[in-house]
């Protein structure tokens, strides 16, 4: 099992933060039928072949994700695309995201 871990710094208020969480959630479960759930200030998800969570942190949001067997060899592009993602909905400048 391999695992991603990303930390996002930014400066949104917690409601704004849980918002385009939820949109980046909604996003995944459109694209890729990833499940999820909050539970508190926790995201919860899965799908097959990878599971995790993401924590809304004052002034940041954590991201864990672990990946199956089928998954891990594609750890690299995931991560980068995971990355780029958040910084994208985050920043405001969803257009610019990668699928």
């Amino acid at each position: 099992m391999s695992l991603i871990h990303v930390k996002y710094k930014h400066s949104l208020n917690p409601e704004e933060t849980r918002k385009r969480v939820e949109e980046i959630a909604k996003d995944l479960k459109k694209e890729y039928k990833i499940n999820y759930a909050w539970k508190g200030d926790r995201l919860l998800f899965k799908r097959a072949g990878a599971a995790g969570n993401l924590d809304l942190g004052d002034g940041f949001i954590e991201l864990k994700i672990k990946l199956g067997v089928v998954l891990a060899p594609l750890k690299g592009k995931i991560e980068k695309t995971v990355k780029q993602n958040i910084a994208a909905e985050m920043s405001g400048k969803k257009g610019t995201k990668l699928a």
